[in-house]
């Protein structure tokens, strides 16, 4: 490469990250450190900490802090908690500290721009990109609010995302259910929160049905109602799930209490009523929910491009 081409290579990857490269991206371009390195003598670039370059005369706003946050902690971070609301423009949260969350075992190197987090769960649809920074979403930032800030401060960040229409509500259930399953700190409030927002909203009753929700939504199958009467001229049941509009029910059956004789029988039975009453039934294993994610969710789908046919 010539010294034009570094330069126009190194410009533009700036450009599209707020006037910021990692000595890691030069490195991929194919920029010798030596290279790197008279480019910094030369005033051209300035360090931000030991792994990011920034044009020098750049304007340093708080996204381009948070670019440079995202770049130093390594691949897959994302500005999160405090820092995201305010990105998202929640009102509330300042542009002081900066935390970053990033995914685990992927690196071990501290920073000197942000404060590092490594969730044990960060799944790629709870990160997004805002102007061009790596962000938690919405609904994701608002939850991780919910444990690391006070419980009324959490509350108007909700009501103020859903007024502004950053997400809607049943978005932040999804999300919800999914973090619910993996015990995060601030469960117990978004579960307070969600109930009083919502006549729709019922908590999973066990481990298991937490379970195929977060499949569903990991999945993006719209959710079912939860725990619902049915019947026809006589009650039949609650069931677990219920698909109104396509009429159709699933059961998440545990392995303690539907594999004895007379459970299979009396699921016989309660399934035939269904069928009757006009549903179609899925019944849906423990074994298959937690070890065969990928069958329950096209068992899933089949049934439904069936009942949409």
């Amino acid at each position: 490469m010539t010294n034009r081409d570094i330069d126009e290579a190194l410009r533009q990857l700036a450009g599209r990250q707020h006037a910021l490269v990692s000595r890691g991206q030069a490195r991929a371009l194919g920029v010798r450190r030596d290279v790197l390195a008279r480019r910094l003598r030369s005033g051209q670039w300035e360090p931000v900490g030991p792994r990011v370059l920034r044009l020098v005369g750049a304007n340093t706003a708080f996204a381009q802090r948070c670019m440079a946050a995202v770049l130093d902690a390594g691949p897959g971070a994302a500005v999160c908690r405090h820092a995201a609301a305010h990105l998202w423009g929640l009102p509330g949260f300042g542009a002081d500290d900066i935390d970053v969350s990033r995914p685990r075992l992927r690196s071990n190197r501290p920073s000197a721009l942000a404060t590092l987090h490594e969730p044990r769960y960060l799944p790629g649809h709870h990160l997004t990109v805002l102007d061009g920074v790596p962000v938690t979403t919405v609904g994701r930032t608002v939850f991780d609010l919910a444990g690391c800030s006070h419980p009324q401060r959490a509350e108007r960040a909700l009501d103020n995302a859903l007024t502004r229409k950053l997400v809607a509500l049943e978005t932040m259930r999804g999300v919800a259910i999914e973090l619910l399953e993996h015990g995060r700190t601030g469960s117990a409030l978004v579960r307070r929160l969600l109930e009083e927002r919502g006549a729709g909203y019922i908590p999973p009753a066990s481990g298991l049905e937490a379970r195929f929700l977060a499949v569903l939504v990991e999945a993006g199958i719209e959710l079912p109602a939860k725990q619902v009467d049915l019947g026809a001229e006589a009650w039949i049941g609650r069931v677990d799930f219920v698909d109104r509009r396509r009429r159709v029910a699933y059961e998440v059956d545990s392995d303690l209490h539907h594999t004895s004789k007379l459970d299979r029988e009396a699921d016989a039975r309660r399934d035939a009523a269904l069928r009757a009453a006009g549903y179609t039934v899925l019944r849906i294993s423990e074994h298959d929910l937690r070890d065969r994610p990928g069958t329950v969710v096209a068992a899933v789908r089949a049934l439904l491009a069936g009942a949409a046919a």
